[in-house]
């Protein structure tokens, strides 16, 4: 709309110019150089104007004349830039398929088309790293350290190999020197805090998870969980130091920021049980209780309580009101009021738990119970041997590798993984095939019966008729 009015107005002020100049011709004499012109004013202005378009016109094609130098160069630099760019596909699919031979010819191809030295470098170094010359590649990647355009890139090699190579404190270098540069590279973030994990660094480990947050490494949840974490291995360095004070300011923290981290509650209600502070021991389990209740905080419990077995069954009656159909809160009741010869209560709780998930330990009280109650020594057996077929009891053990230990840490001690352990049973391995499916065991060779040994007989026709033929004749 707005070309078509711009095209209007320009026709309307030529059109008016046209009419005002034959309205008005006019004379003019111009005498130059000897010649003299006589012609009207609109003729001069018509020849004035087609001497300009000639002047353009002779104006464009000496910038083209003069600027064909420039463009051939493009249209040359752009087959170049093609040649070069085909090689890198090449040398990139080459290193995918382990032709190292292949990827360096290509990436000589990719020096001399692109001449970028980034790209031939990058090349060079990966292609050397899959030969196994590392020190190749770690030269590759030092030379990209010179150009800040390619410094990133040569951290995180160097960062690769160094973690190739186990070199755990020169790894910690490169990250720190990769995050300066791309503070929110996801991949440099989990590396640099798990290096940081692995060197016990706590606090530069917690400053880190603000910078995962802004790049959303990590959702909320698990922030939460690894900033406890981290929070609670402080403490656990302050206990061994013998910084008992610093050490609950810390695991209180831990709590508040994460109040189902079972974890930090035994260690604390155990550092406040140490020091003879039974009844703040026993404020941690009963706010730990109603989220993550578990026999390690139930034990600290127990062993807090003044009195005979009835205050403790009593006390224990108020711990679980909190949580009362969570398993551990009926194995709990069950113990304390078998302790007080409390058989009904005891029996309730138990086969209540036993509906809920039989475990070992559940038939290992049930068994006691009958015992101790009607003196049954033959049901205790039985039940005895239910609980060695029942789901195992569940304990302190690492998510990772598995291994069971007797105390919660932050670091698992077997496999040293962070934030592995937990209150959780072992995983069981369940034969599913159908018994009348299940290959019967070999007969062995020789069965030893009433002191003899009879060795397995061919067919009952043939060993009666070698058995005759072994008798003496009459």
């Amino acid at each position: 709309m707005i070309r078509i009015g711009f095209f209007i107005l320009i026709t309307a002020l030529l059109v008016t110019c046209t009419v005002w100049f034959a309205n008005n011709p006019g004379n003019m004499t111009i005498v130059w150089l000897g010649y003299r012109f006589d012609g009207s004013i609109g003729m001069v202005a018509l020849g004035l104007l087609a001497l300009t378009a000639l002047l353009v016109v002779l104006w464009r094609c000496w910038s083209a004349i003069a600027n064909s130098p420039s463009w051939l160069g493009r249209i040359l630099g752009s087959r170049r830039r093609k040649k070069g760019q085909q090689a890198l596909t090449m040398g990139l699919l080459e290193l995918a398929s382990g032709d190292v031979r292949q990827a360096l010819k290509h990436t000589r191809a990719v020096d001399r088309y692109l001449e970028d030295d980034t790209l031939t470098r990058l090349l060079t170094a990966q292609a050397a790293e899959l030969d196994g010359d590392n020190n190749a590649a770690k030269r590759q990647f030092e030379a990209m350290l010179e150009k800040p355009d390619s410094a990133f890139f040569g951290l995180r090699g160097l960062l690769q190999l160094s973690l190739k190579t186990d070199d755990r404190s020169a790894a910690l270098d490169y990250a720190e020197r990769a995050h300066r540069l791309r503070p929110r590279n996801p991949a440099v973030l989990v590396t640099l805090f798990d290096l940081l994990l692995g060197a016990k660094r706590w606090d530069r480990a917690l400053t880190l998870l603000v910078d995962a947050q802004k790049a959303n490494v990590f959702n909320e949840d698990e922030l939460t969980r690894r900033r406890a974490l981290l929070i609670t291995a402080k403490a656990e360095d302050a206990i061994t130091d013998g910084e008992n004070t610093e050490a609950i300011k810390l695991l209180r923290k831990a709590l508040n920021a994460r109040p189902d981290f079972i974890g930090a509650a035994v260690l604390l209600a155990k550092l406040y049980a140490n020091n003879n502070q039974a009844a703040k021991a026993r404020d941690v389990v009963l706010q730990s209780w109603r989220t993550s209740p578990s026999a390690a905080l139930g034990s600290i419990y127990v062993n807090s309580l003044d009195g005979d077995a009835l205050a403790k069954v009593k006390a224990v009656e108020k711990l679980i009101a909190t949580n009362p159909d969570h398993i551990e809160s009926q194995l709990l009741i069950a113990e304390a009021a078998l302790a007080a010869d409390l058989w009904g209560m005891a029996r309730g709780n138990l086969e209540k738990a036993i509906a809920n998930k039989a475990q070992a330990r559940h038939y290992r009280l049930l068994s006691d119970l009958e015992f101790r109650e009607k003196k049954d020594a033959a049901k205790a057996r039985e039940l005895l041997v239910k609980a060695s077929h029942a789901n195992p009891d569940p304990g302190w053990r690492c998510g990772a590798c598995g291994a069971e230990t007797d105390k919660w840490a932050v670091t698992c001690p077997s496999c040293h993984s962070f934030g592995s352990i937990d209150w959780r049973a072992p995983l069981r391995v369940h034969n599913d095939t159908p018994a009348s499916k299940q290959t019967a065991p070999k007969q062995p060779a020789a069965i030893k019966q009433d002191s003899a040994i009879i060795e397995n007989a061919p067919p009952t026709d043939t060993a009666d008729t070698k058995t005759k033929d072994s008798q003496p004749a009459a």
